[in-house]
């Protein structure tokens, strides 16, 4: 697991984690990651890259970051060739 980055402030690890979506509500904009580094993160609609459909079993990569609530996704963008990949205009 990479280690939190001073230079990057607060609680952001410097560079980019790769993992799975473990669950998306798409009503509600939420769900949760797995990490490759085992970390679970939450990731909310905001830190999705514009017109990404997530859904269960897709493959991203993120900045995780730690706030009060725990650890969050930001910068979230899919791996191309990911099986569950699916992008809408």
């Amino acid at each position: 697991m990479a280690c939190p980055d001073p230079r990057v402030g607060g609680n952001q690890m410097a560079d980019r984690v790769s993992g799975v979506v473990r669950w998306y509500n798409q009503a509600r904009g939420v769900g949760y990651i797995d990490g490759d580094d085992d970390l679970e993160v939450r990731v909310d609609r905001r830190s999705i890259e514009h017109g990404t459909f997530v859904v269960e079993g897709l493959r991203v990569t993120y900045v995780p970051v730690e706030d009060e609530n725990g650890w969050h996704a930001e910068h979230l963008t899919i791996v191309r060739h990911s099986p569950g990949a699916a992008h809408h205009e």
